[in-house]
């Protein structure tokens, strides 16, 4: 067994320290990574190497075990009626006997729901670096219950639960049924490498000792509330995520710890998914990576309409603001419930205006970090030497990430009052799109007590 994953959950932070002390002295583990999970306790997974089976054999295992849950089939009204599987397309509705329903029910079109609840199937974290996709597709994964010894053969096809439930795995009904178990039962799930998987090389094992949360108050601000996102250690370093979250503004910053040094590796309104880098290797990505949201997008609000030659773009994104006050932003993806929309609802009202948002992920969903909502404005977008109403304020996080940065949108002011000129932007704290700056407070903040740059960017209509 090359790989042991063992799962503890609903554990305090307040445990992390002698929970570490344990893996190391007892397990003598080679990583462990704790993430938070919907009871705003943790999660801790801690993975052992077994390096004495040979390099590149046939059928080496990698062993999950904790709680589970069920997904899938017409009643499960927890997936939306149109949502995919992750390991599975259309093609496979007739290649795959017994795994899909003969007809979709009634009001969906995604094959979650017309999965047979009755086959044997199962969804996990799964890392794709060491069981691809393809690979996935054609294998099969041995589940059992630890209570009873039962154990069954099920078929992956798709990627969850998300972390934030604190189980390793969704089974179908069906599977559930045979093995005795019920939605939060124990489980352990055996999942097969493809020949010639390389283990992660030896490390100098996990570090202990190391208080997050005093290390965090010594370098970030002391009017923003912390919250520990992900932490994992290995090789005698530890990493973090951490969400800083003040009155209006918000944002997450990943650190290392090793050698009695501290840094701030990066800083954005949210810094998933964490890329391997010199600074950051392969192994603490995916484990960072654990933590990243994986949100159903929200229901999209009215599209604007794309601005002609003699539309007033500016005037189009006031109006869009002026209508977008007061919207609720608990609700935008992967946000932190609304803690990190500054960038998402800059972006919201924009695309609600001009018909795109200035800034978007790969999917061509609302943009979420200040970064790169910054680098769009000031590759493409026309600086501005004074407030107008409609064009965006933008403050960016510098490099050093120990304070964060905001973005809003310009409204009107006192005639002759540059201070007194509204801002529009998400409110952290109230998780909500608010008129709760003027430039004269927003420089008061960002400027003098943060010394940020602030920045004005008129909207060019070219790039919508």
């Amino acid at each position: 067994m090359p790989i042991r994953i063992d799962t503890l959950t609903e554990v305090p932070e307040s445990k992390f320290l002698e929970l570490m002390r344990d893996y190391k002295e007892i397990d003598n583990a080679d990583v462990v990574t704790a993430y938070r999970d919907e009871k705003g306790t943790f999660t801790v997974e801690s993975t052992i190497f077994d390096r004495t089976a040979a390099a590149g054999a046939a059928g080496q295992i990698i062993t999950l075990k904790g709680k589970m849950s069920h997904f899938g089939g017409p009643d499960d009204h927890g997936v939306a009626a149109d949502e995919g599987l992750a390991l599975c397309d259309d093609a496979d509705i007739g290649n795959i006997p017994g795994l899909f329903l003969p007809t979709a029910p009634p009001g969906t079109s995604g094959l979650a729901r017309r999965l047979n609840p009755q086959a044997k199937y199962l969804a996990c974290r799964w890392d794709y670096t060491v069981t691809p996709r393809d690979f996935l597709r054609a294998a099969t994964v041995k589940v059992s219950n630890p209570a009873n010894g039962r154990s069954e053969s099920a078929r992956p096809v798709d990627w969850g639960p998300n972390a934030a439930t604190g189980r390793v795995a969704d089974l179908s009904p069906g599977l559930e049924t045979a093995l005795g178990l019920k939605t939060d039962g124990v489980c352990v799930v055996e999942i097969p490498t493809p020949a010639g998987t390389e283990l992660p090389p030896p490390g100098a094992g996990i570090a202990v000792g190391v208080n997050l949360a005093a290390i965090d108050a010594t370098i970030f601000p002391p009017d923003m509330a912390r919250k520990l996102v992900v932490m994992t250690t290995t090789d005698n370093s530890t990493y973090w995520v951490v969400n800083q979250i003040g009155e209006n503004d918000g944002g997450q910053s990943l650190l290392r710890h090793v050698g009695g040094n501290t840094e701030v590796l990066l800083s954005d309104t949210t810094v998933f998914p964490v890329e391997p880098s010199g600074k950051v290797p392969a192994v603490v990505a995916d484990e960072l990576n654990k933590a990243m949201p994986r949100e159903a997008a929200a229901s999209a609000g009215p599209l604007g309409t794309p601005p002609g030659p003699s539309d007033d773009v500016s005037a189009k994104v006031f109006a869009a603001a002026n209508a977008f006050l007061g919207h609720d932003t608990s609700n935008a993806p992967n946000t932190d419930h609304g803690n990190l929309a500054c960038a998402w609802a800059v972006n919201e009202v924009v695309r609600r205006a001009l018909g795109k948002p200035i800034s978007a992920n790969k999917d061509g969903s609302n943009g979420l970090g200040t970064d790169g909502l910054f680098a769009e404005l000031r590759d493409h977008h026309t600086p501005l030497a004074a407030p107008k109403p409609g064009a965006i304020v933008i403050s960016p996080t510098p490099a050093s990430g120990r304070v964060h940065g905001h973005v809003g949108i310009l409204g009107r002011g006192s005639a002759g009052s540059v201070d007194s000129t509204q801002v529009f932007s998400n409110s952290s704290s109230r998780r909500q799109f608010a008129q709760n700056y003027t430039v004269g407070t927003w420089v008061a903040r960002y400027a003098t007590r943060l010394h940020l740059q602030v920045l004005f960017f008129e909207l060019n209509r070219d790039r919508f």
